[in-house]
């Protein structure tokens, strides 16, 4: 009887944190599970019963990975967010960063046979994305997540810049050979890394020569044969570069600068205004804070109006099956140009 009463002594006078451990070890074999269902109300609990323990926090990003593996990418990232927040010097501050950025990688478009490319869908997602993976590195380039997220960086460059080159060729068979030049720039600019650049390069080349601008098109087929030798489509840019012969430079042509210009230029081609001041630092800073908090309150509403859609996409019309409605707005709504045939 003695070692009866003994026992349930000691399992009620588990201590504070042992309570909290022994809670979170059952939500977490649940969360293992992928049973979100059983493990999201546990994690809940433990943030609400043990919140001065440390596995209040863990807790906390636990039921955040729980909306997130659920596909509630919208609560997720808002779960991430109040985390991020209320424990700014936690030792997963990265981790829920990276969680945020692999939200929004996760709403990318993917290749649906019903659907049009990737590339030639809106791409508005992507990018939302591509801006939060490149903020992930920037703030945490020592994080473990680095080399994952890099991964992801690049998937996504890859794909933006084909979006362009989509839209690069569209303008082009319509006859509009200046937005082509502009789509090409903007890949060569904003997409660096993405494997595309010689494509774009050779396509600024034939369009330039379309437009009948000599010293335009050959600097596109140089800088082609001289940063990508090695490149497939390298042996092309050469054969046009045989094909025009050797370049004639009139003082007026463009790119024939002065020196004066030249030095008028820092090394990345904009002109010098000096080092900015601790005060002009600190409001440059205050400005890129405030532009990301816009950013994000648009993208998280964004998030919940494809939701929406997705949502009533799949319960189909009033009074109809929801396979009755999927097939055609699947087929109809998904495509990455209006009705006027326009591109994003």
């Amino acid at each position: 009887m003695a070692m009866g009463c003994g026992a349930a002594q000691s399992t009620a006078t588990l201590t504070y944190g042992e309570s909290a451990r022994h809670d979170y070890e059952r939500a977490l074999r649940a969360f293992n599970d992928h049973d979100c269902l059983t493990a999201e109300p546990l994690f809940n609990n433990i943030v609400r019963e043990y919140s001065y323990s440390r596995y209040a926090a863990l807790a906390e990003l636990r039921a955040a990975d729980c909306e997130l593996q659920q596909t509630h990418y919208t609560e997720a990232i808002r779960r991430y967010r109040a985390f991020i927040r209320a424990r700014p010097t936690h030792a997963e501050i990265d981790y829920a960063n990276f969680q945020i950025a692999s939200a929004y990688y996760r709403q990318i478009p993917q290749d649906f046979f019903l659907s049009p490319p990737r590339e030639e869908r809106d791409q508005a997602p992507t990018r939302s994305s591509l801006r939060i993976l490149q903020r992930f590195l920037r703030d945490f380039p020592d994080s473990e997540h680095v080399h994952d997220a890099e991964v992801m960086q690049t998937a996504i460059l890859q794909l933006l810049a084909r979006h362009e080159l989509y839209v690069a060729d569209f303008y082009l068979m319509r006859d509009r050979p200046r937005a082509t030049i502009g789509r090409l720039e903007r890949l060569l600019e904003d997409y660096e890394g993405s494997g595309l650049e010689p494509a774009a390069l050779l396509l600024m080349g034939r369009t330039y020569l379309h437009m009948s601008e000599q010293a335009h098109a050959r600097r596109a087929f140089e800088e082609l044969s001289e940063a990508y030798p090695d490149s497939g489509v390298a042996v092309q840019a050469r054969a046009y570069l045989a094909m025009m012969g050797e370049p004639v430079l009139d003082e007026g042509e463009p790119g024939a600068s002065s020196d004066a210009d030249d030095e008028a230029l820092d090394d990345d081609g904009t002109e010098e205004d000096g080092e900015l001041t601790d005060e002009e630092l600190e409001e440059r800073e205050q400005a890129r804070l405030e532009r990301e908090q816009r950013e994000e309150a648009a993208d998280l509403e964004a998030m919940q109006r494809r939701e929406a859609a997705a949502a009533a996409a799949a319960a189909g019309p009033p009074g109809g099956g929801a396979g009755g409605g999927s097939g055609i707005g699947m087929g109809s709504g998904s495509g990455g140009s209006s009705g006027s045939g326009m591109p994003y």
